[in-house]
């Protein structure tokens, strides 16, 4: 599903001994082993490591494509890559790195959906290529608000409703949604940490000093003790939650959502204090702080979640799940699989033989013996296999037959629904009393002090949902109408009950014309 060239590997059991999770963006990087996540200061190649980073939304657009089921699995990504092309309207001159995953609950008969991310190779070599240095390859590059998924992959929150993130950082942030624990929306924002100074710094009306208003936000928040800077801060992040009402406004109506259930915002450094109650003011949602455990031991009190995420995904990665991957920077293949090994191999060998024709000559024949089991083994499967497909054609037989004679079955019950429905057309326009006698109920209803909430009509049957200040009103009503439509119909209540909370009578009345 995605262009990975690299093994399917696993962290302990497969030769990978660490987890290294690197933030190609701040140069920031945590190693992962035996459940401990730490710091490391400084890069270094090890073939044994399992190498993560992540891709900013900035860096990157995801989309959903429709694609026809009929598309068969080796058409699959170049039907899906002309499509993000079209539908994206990329252009047609650059080869885009697009990554893709299925939305299993969204297939129907005829259409497949797959959630689609489409990246530039030049920003993917400009932004790893620094690191890519360091550590030789890279094998997994993550779009990051994917890898939120896995809060709920590891139980820390339930998947059910939708939920929705806010999340900053210093060159980006990002807005994501997701429903019932799968990945459908995210957008970069305009508000990463830097533009937040730059604006704060214009309403201020001088700059000020940059790394002690990041300090600020870390220690303080919104609920800054600077009141020189508090009116300024609740302008500037009143500005940003508008916009981001904005961009939720858009989502719920491009992805049919009805509300949003959870809210939760969060930054590279830590939990923003006064964040969450400016979600739950402009945007009208329960928010609470992006800032879970993940069961991992940190050495430092805060680690950037999207390293304990990456971890995560990598671990699903080492056990043979597959994931959107942006990297460029696959590890070089098995000796074995190299030119220049086979090569190799293939000169020594020639040596070998050349040397020794007996030791050539067994080798030869218990490979001919090797090759022939392999044969009479592959004969065999081909032969379950046949049966298998036999068998299935039968069942697709048995299927067809049973599907032919429930159709036959609809069209016996189309025809008796139709004359049901001429019948019914047929009494209706040949019976006008029904509007004329509702009229005169009306009428009468009137005089009584009785009112009517809701009337119900099936062929000659109405239900009238009555009441009235007193029980003996309905009821002088109800015999007024047997006087008066004596012969006419037939009515019939089954009980008169009290609302104890209005002192209101009800009933519901059943009128049969004859």
């Amino acid at each position: 599903m995605f262009k990975t060239s690299q093994n399917k590997t696993g962290n302990e059991g497969i030769g990978f001994q660490k987890i290294v999770s690197i933030n190609a963006y701040q140069n920031v990087s945590y190693q992962f082993q035996n459940n401990i996540l730490q710091k490391i200061e400084k890069l270094q190649y090890d073939k044994r490591n399992f190498v993560v980073s992540t891709l900013d939304s900035k860096d990157f657009i995801s989309s959903i494509v429709e694609i026809s089921v009929n598309i068969p699995p080796e058409d699959l990504q170049d039907a899906i890559e002309l499509k993000a092309y079209d539908d994206l309207g990329l252009d047609q001159a650059v080869e885009y790195i697009i990554r893709f995953i299925e939305i299993p609950g969204r297939k129907t008969d005829k259409l497949r959906y797959f959630q689609v991310f489409v990246a530039e190779p030049e920003v993917i070599q400009e932004v790893f290529e620094p690191i890519r240095q360091q550590v030789k390859y890279i094998d997994y590059i993550y779009p990051k608000p994917y890898l939120i998924q896995n809060v709920y992959d590891k139980d820390i929150l339930e998947a059910y409703g939708v939920h929705g993130y806010l999340y900053f950082q210093k060159e980006d942030a990002f807005l994501a949604l997701f429903k019932d624990g799968e990945y459908i929306y995210s957008k970069s924002l305009k508000y990463s940490f830097e533009n937040i100074y730059e604006r704060f710094c214009e309403l201020y009306g001088e700059r000020v000093d940059e790394d002690s208003f990041y300090e600020m936000l870390q220690n303080e928040g919104l609920k800054t003790s600077n009141f020189d800077y508090q009116d300024h801060l609740m302008k500037l992040f009143s500005e940003i939650f508008l916009y981001v009402n904005d961009i939720l406004i858009y989502a719920k109506r491009a992805f049919e959502i009805e509300k949003i259930d959870m809210f939760y915002t969060g930054s590279e450094t830590g939990p923003v204090l006064g964040l969450n109650e400016y979600a739950h003011t402009y945007l009208g949602i329960e928010a609470s702080d992006f800032d879970f455990d993940y069961e991992m031991e940190k050495g430092d009190w805060y680690v950037d979640q999207f390293h304990c995420l990456s971890v995560l995904e990598a671990i699903k990665n080492s056990e043979g799940e597959d994931s959107p991957n942006f990297t460029i920077f696959f590890r070089p293949p098995p000796f074995v699989a190299r030119r220049s090994g086979q090569f190799i191999i293939t000169t020594a060998a020639t040596i070998v033989l050349a040397l020794s024709m007996p030791v050539y000559n067994y080798t030869y024949d218990t490979y001919v013996k090797i090759s022939n089991e392999r044969l009479a083994k592959e004969e065999k499967q081909l032969n379950e296999i046949t049966t298998s497909i036999k068998k299935e054609i039968a069942a697709l037989d048995r299927e067809k037959n049973d599907i032919l004679a429930k159709i036959k079955g609809e069209n016996d019950l189309f025809e008796t629904k139709k004359k049901i429905l001429t019948a019914i057309y047929d009494k209706k326009v040949n019976y006008p009393m029904k509007a004329k006698t509702i009229v005169e109920f009306g009428n009468d209803m009137t005089k009584f002090d009785v009112r009517v909430t809701k009337i119900n009509d099936r062929d000659s049957l109405f239900t009238l949902s009555l009441y009235s200040k007193s029980e003996k009103k309905i009821t002088q009503f109800i015999k007024h109408l047997t006087d008066k439509y004596e012969n006419k119909i037939h009515t019939d209540i089954e009980k008169i009950y009290k609302d104890d909370e209005t002192g209101i009578y009800h009933g519901d009345l059943k009128v049969t014309v004859l």
